[in-house]
């Protein structure tokens, strides 16, 4: 019978895989006007020298990924027990293999742009207050986080109606049948623990969907409408993509933590958690992929049919909307992270793929990068100290 181990597995794999697939194809997501964090004229997009260093970006990633394949299916074989660890952890180091492709490339693009002798402005073209389709907080797709809400809320009424009637020891770790393998005592700690991660997850996470509404995305000052059309795209594929990805992490959960409250007979609820937890976690990170590949940078990607001639509006929108400072590498630390006193923006486009990014000069971005660190540590320990 297939245990929960192995299901935990197949989802590691999946997950490994995937960002590493998504790694790979982010240098063809971004702007031509950006090579790996460098600003550079859009025609140097197909320079023989940016070409290679893109085949190398995904060389570098592929042979990562692999490697990350390799140890987790070795963990699954020779350490089975330490699954669940694998499956928190292992992913995680997806990160710095990013940085490992990434920033050999960022050094040989800056090297590359002086011995072309690339010359681009400083100065760029970003939504502001005055571009009208700058997103606001109420075109956020709210209803994935207020469903979420309502799960979290309700998964913490359950735990607290079912607590009186639950005894001593309570299951800490389930088979692939729903059947406990480990057992801890009953704390409000341990009996709270899946509604306060799920809290906590919606806390981290709606943040996400706010940045993704008010950044202050590029405009293309030669044809404004159609960038403020492609804009509009990446806001609404993206913002519901990410909030449809975060409903469904909270029901997995949710999901996972119910048993613990009401077990489940061994012949229904083996089968069906695990159809649930798969399509739970393959479903809606196929969507985002899937929206990411599409939209592209900024929504760079997305075709739209305007017309361009009666743009007068949007010109001067536009030409409003310069932003001084943003497009010069020296503000950016590795061609990634945002550092300009100067800048008033707080959220900006990234230079890579289709992310979102800070202005790190800002002390609330600084703080609220540290709180949001110390959340994920915190979140980590304790769920590891509870569930392994």
């Amino acid at each position: 019978m297939t245990d929960q181990n192995t299901g935990l597995f197949v989802i590691n794999i999946f997950v490994l895989a995937l960002c590493g697939g998504l790694y790979m194809v982010l240098p063809y997501l971004t702007r031509k006007s950006l090579l790996f964090g460098v600003k550079v004229p859009p025609e140097a997009y197909s320079d023989p020298a940016a070409q290679e260093m893109r085949r190398s970006y995904v060389r570098v990633c592929l042979l990562g990924t692999l490697v990350l394949l390799l140890i987790c299916v070795a963990q699954f074989m020779l350490w089975r027990e330490w699954t669940m660890a694998a499956t928190m952890y292992l992913p995680l180091l997806v990160i710095p293999l990013y940085f490992i492709a990434f920033v050999p490339n960022w050094k040989r693009a800056v090297q590359l742009k002086a011995e072309r002798g690339w010359q681009v402005p400083s100065v760029i073209f970003a939504e502001t207050n005055s571009s009208h389709t700058r997103g606001k907080l109420s075109n956020v797709p709210w209803g994935w986080y207020i469903a979420g809400l309502v799960i979290v809320l309700a998964t913490f009424a359950i735990a607290v109606i079912q607590y009186p009637h639950l005894p001593d020891m309570i299951a800490a770790h389930l088979d692939g049948s729903m059947q406990p393998t480990r057992m801890i005592p009953k704390t409000w700690g341990s009996v709270l623990m899946v509604p306060l991660m799920n809290l906590a997850l919606l806390a981290i996470m709606l943040p996400v969907g706010i940045m993704i509404e008010r950044a202050k995305l590029q405009i293309d000052p030669s044809a404004p409408r159609k960038s403020f059309a492609q804009h509009r795209a990446y806001r609404s594929r993206m913002g519901n993509a990410m909030g449809f990805l975060i409903l469904s992490m909270i029901l997995l959960i949710g999901l996972v933590g119910l048993p613990i409250l009401f077990p489940v007979s061994p012949a229904l609820g083996g089968g069906i958690f695990r159809i649930a937890m798969v399509v739970l976690i393959v479903i809606p990170l196929i969507v985002l992929v899937a929206v990411v590949l599409k939209t592209g940078q900024g929504g760079c990607k997305v075709k739209v049919d305007v017309d361009e001639s009666a743009t007068e509006n949007e010109s001067i929108s536009a030409e409003k909307s310069k932003a001084y400072g943003r497009g010069d590498d020296k503000y950016w630390i590795i061609g990634t992270f945002y550092y300009n006193p100067d800048d008033l923006a707080y959220i900006v486009e990234d230079r890579f793929g289709t992310n979102i990014g800070f202005n790190y000069a800002k002390r609330l971005v600084q703080l609220g990068t540290v709180l949001l660190v110390l959340g994920l540590v915190a979140i980590y320990v304790w769920s590891t100290m509870q569930l392994l």
